[in-house]
């Protein structure tokens, strides 16, 4: 009798290990463990492990410069392709369009700006020459905003009063110029072509929608002051 008991527990014992082993391979795959938690754990990152393959999502020339972040730059050379042809047909093949947060403006506005337009290749430690001169910096932050097209337009803006500085009015005068105090700044200038070219996002201008006179003035700059 005695041995019928001690052969029936050792068969429980035995039973109830082999279904633990069972459980845990087949819940070893699925499980997550935390990682990357914060200093003061109030974050936690968790991740299920698995092999993720290499995708190479830019491969060009912007890779080596400070600052670039190239997940968005396909989208970017979308949104350039798609500029208005007005636009378009001044600054084209001649500035560079980056996805990447401008090291120098991130050390001077302690986070990385929407955008940037750079015309002389600043580093990171504010010397000039670097090889982005007349270059336009769109951010990730941008994208995940939602606003790139229309901080692509201002900074776009920007190139086309740059490119477009010796352009003088009927009067002989510096269209650039006459456009800042048109406008009240450059910054303004370049809100204004937001708006104008179908655009909503302002940083700057703080008078609402374009007059009807402020339209035929950026028409007739644009007119005047394109390369045909």
């Amino acid at each position: 009798m005695n041995n019928k008991y001690i052969f029936s527990f050792l068969f429980l014992v035995i039973l109830t290990a082999v279904s633990l082993l069972l459980f845990n391979s087949q819940t070893s795959d699925s499980t997550t463990v935390p990682v990357n938690i914060s200093e003061d754990e109030e974050s936690v990152q968790i991740v299920e492990e698995e092999e993720v393959g290499e995708q190479l999502l830019y491969d060009g020339p912007y890779l080596s410069f400070a600052g670039f972040e190239g997940s968005n730059q396909r989208l970017l050379e979308e949104l350039v392709t798609a500029l208005p042809e007005e636009l378009k047909g001044v600054i084209k093949n001649k500035i560079l369009f980056i996805n990447g947060c401008h090291q120098y403006a991130l050390s001077v506005v302690s986070r990385c700006p929407y955008g940037v337009w750079d015309s002389s290749g600043t580093y990171p430690d504010g010397t000039k020459g670097a090889e982005w001169t007349l270059s336009i910096w769109i951010s990730d932050r941008a994208f995940t905003a939602g606003e790139q097209r229309d901080v692509l337009i201002h900074e776009s803006a920007h190139a086309l009063s740059y490119l477009t500085r010796n352009c003088n009015t009927e009067n002989n005068t510096s269209f650039r110029k006459d456009a800042w105090d048109y406008f009240g700044s450059e910054e303004q200038f370049a809100d204004a072509l937001v708006l104008y070219f179908g655009g909503s996002y302002n940083h700057y201008r703080i008078s609402g929608d374009l007059t009807n006179e402020e339209t035929n003035y950026i028409s007739n700059y644009i007119g005047t002051c394109s390369e045909g």
